[in-house]
Formats: C-alpha cells, sequence, structure tokens
C-alpha cells in the first residue's frame, strides 16, 4: 500500500455505501463505492488506478460535489481526505 507520510490517524469512521462518481482534472468520469466514511473523509472503490496526492471532485447523488485528496492507494481502491475548494 502506498501511504501519504504525514497523515497518521484518522477519525472513527462509519460503515455505510454510497454509489457516486469520480471526476478527475482530466475530465475522465468513473463510477465508483464510497464507504467508510468520517468527517474527514471515506474509502473510494473503483475499477481505476488512484495516485497518492492525486485531486478528485466526487459527485454524490443528492448531495452534490465534494473534493477529496488521495491519501493511500492500492488497486481497485483509495483513502480520501476532504478539502476545502481554497486547498484544491
Amino acid at each position: 500500500m502506498e501511504c501519504a507520510q504525514e497523515w497518521v490517524g484518522r477519525k472513527d469512521r462509519h460503515t455505510t455505501v454510497v454509489d457516486a462518481v469520480i471526476h478527475r482534472t482530466d475530465g475522465t468520469k468513473v463510477p465508483a463505492r464510497l464507504t467508510n466514511f468520517s468527517d474527514e473523509g471515506c474509502r473510494i472503490e473503483a475499477d481505476m488506478q488512484f495516485r497518492v496526492g492525486e485531486r478528485l471532485a466526487i459527485a454524490i447523488p443528492r448531495m452534490g460535489q465534494v473534493k477529496v485528496q488521495v491519501r493511500w492507494a492500492l488497486v481497485g481502491s483509495a483513502g480520501a481526505k476532504f478539502v476545502v475548494e481554497s486547498d484544491f
């Protein structure tokens, strides 16, 4: 597993399953499933290769779009930290 070194701990996460769409900065869109939410981030599962440090926009039905930064990555899944617009 590849990890960003400065992100050591995380808050308790709540198990859930939410279908979403990942929007990459190059304009690519990929269907995804979000799990294990906390107020700081979530786990993303999708048929794509994630890169640590990559910034993504995630469209969530009935919630709108959130911005995240990938903090760790495995084949087909990643941990993401929510970021504010000014950090994006």
